[in-house]
């Protein structure tokens, strides 16, 4: 049952867009939340995690086998914690209180902000590549020198892709989902095509056989650095799909599930089995690359191309931006339609491409990023799962997430000390666990565990959160604050 509530902020003052969001202002039905994860899934970085699959000498059956299962448990995460975004309407930020305490959703919003940021910046990387190829070949640059001349003058694309991100955004969730309606569908589509016809040229069909040559197995390393790169890849919107599953309609609650499902499990398997049948067959890992060298004639050329540019341009627009949006809200205290701009020009510093100089570099750079972030987003995902379903009961009392002081969640002067011991300590764990199993990566020559780390950090946050809000007494709502707003979901 979703209902809409009414709450009044006590003892401050709250921004307007991290209220509860009306029901005339929940535009997503389950098609186009659907389409949306479609869209999702349908981005252009999702291409190189079949190229990832070949380099780790897993066979195209392995690739879609590790892309529905890691797929899976991402949307299993995503749905235990986006229910509450769907029943009460609220945001991350405001989710995120009632785990943490008001004061201390900071720090969660602060680490998935930082994973959300690298991922905006990459996206704006893949699709200003794109749209750079497709200027270069208005101005008549040569095919042969486009790749390489598109890299050089990227900034340009890049700002143009953000300028164009803002005006979108500006229009809230109702633009949002107009955009995302068609795009991701399009663009798979598209790919379905463009591998088929690879696999009718005679140059490309004799390697056909090669895509089910394995030299890895289920049980491997390989396969368990792939299955967690393919969690990772959507760890990121588990945490704040609150952002979006609030826009879904009144009285359609199942669009949660079942967009989930079939847009990012079902999108990320078909994609990564296609990224993994185009690099066997053309030996070449830029999507964008392949488009140019291999479609038929330059209508299908700028198709392809252009839908290069949209799908990750929609997954900016759905996954990676609210987050960094939510962050300048909260911190500074600016409007929804203020922090765009600034998300914007920060995304725009954030993008490689100051750091890539050819397609392989990109590859690298997108791959020691998406296999080794788990163990920020990990144990804010147990955390969040074990205050609704375990600690709450799958209620919350929503006036109280909008009450500041010791009537809200105010546990120690605003700072849940279980979810914060239950963060610390899972960290000291998975350090624990990543040394004597090489899970052990390094940024900036700091280490940090890294590799399929995700899985035990959200079994054991979960486990010592549920635990440990019990023995510090924050499991306990007084009568009055349970009867405000807090009701079953049936």
């Amino acid at each position: 049952m979703v209902e809409e509530f009414t709450v009044v902020p006590k003892g401050y003052k709250e921004n307007p867009d991290l209220m509860p969001i009306p029901s005339s202002q929940r535009h997503y039905g389950t098609r186009t939340f659907s389409f949306m994860m479609f869209s999702l899934s349908a981005n252009i970085p999702l291409f190189f995690l079949g190229p990832m699959a070949k380099s780790l000498g897993l066979d195209i059956v392995q690739a879609g086998v590790g892309a529905f299962l890691g797929n899976l448990f991402a949307i299993i995460l995503a749905w235990l914690i986006g229910v509450a975004g769907v029943k009460y309407g609220i945001t991350y930020p405001v989710q995120l209180r009632e785990s943490f305490g008001f004061k201390g959703a900071h720090v969660p919003l602060v680490l998935r902000g930082i994973s959300g940021t690298v991922w905006f910046g990459i996206e704006i990387y893949a699709g200003s590549l794109a749209l750079m190829i497709i200027l270069l070949m208005a101005l008549g640059v040569p095919s042969d020198d486009l790749v390489m001349t598109a890299i050089r003058w990227i900034p340009i694309a890049c700002a143009l892709y953000v300028l164009s991100f803002i005006l979108v955004m500006r229009h809230g969730l109702k633009g949002i989902g107009a955009v995302a309606d068609w795009a991701g569908p399009i663009l798979l589509l598209y790919f379905i095509w463009l591998v088929l016809f690879l696999a009718t040229r005679e140059e490309f069909s004799p390697k056909i056989p090669e895509v089910f040559e394995s030299s890895a197995g289920y049980f491997s390393a390989s396969f368990g650095i792939y299955l967690a790169a393919q969690t990772n890849w959507w760890a990121t919107i588990a945490l704040n799909i609150s952002d979006l599953s609030r826009g879904i309609k009144i009285g359609e609650p199942r669009a949660l599930p079942i967009g989930l499902l079939t847009g990012i499990v079902g999108g990320m398997t078909l994609g990564s089995v296609l990224g993994h049948a185009a690099v066997t067959m053309t030996g070449v890992v830029l999507p964008q690359e392949i488009i140019l060298k291999f479609a038929p004639g330059v209508i299908a050329i700028l198709l392809g191309l252009f839908f290069s540019f949209l799908a990750p341009w929609t997954t900016d627009l759905t996954a990676n931006s609210p987050p960094l949006i939510d962050l300048i809200m909260v911190e500074g205290k600016l409007s929804w339609k203020t922090s765009t701009i600034l998300a914007g020009i920060v995304a725009f510093f954030i993008a490689p491409w100051w750091a890539v100089e050819s397609g392989p570099d990109f590859v690298n750079y997108i791959t020691a990023w998406a296999s080794n972030y788990g163990i920020l987003l990990g144990p804010l995902a147990g955390i969040m799962i074990a205050n609704f379903w375990v600690t709450r009961k799958g209620y919350y009392d929503i006036q109280r997430l909008y009450t500041y002081g010791p009537e809200g969640p105010w546990y120690a002067n605003g700072w849940s000390k279980a979810a914060f011991t239950s963060l610390v300590l899972t960290w000291v764990l998975c350090y624990i666990i990543a040394y004597p199993t090489g899970q052990i990566a390094y940024l900036a020559g700091i280490p940090f565990p890294g590799g399929v780390i995700i899985y035990p950090a959200v079994v054991i946050s979960f486990a010592l959160y549920a635990l440990l809000a019990k023995a510090f007494g924050e499991d306990k709502v007084t009568p009055f604050e349970a009867a405000s707003g807090a009701e079953p979901l049936v």
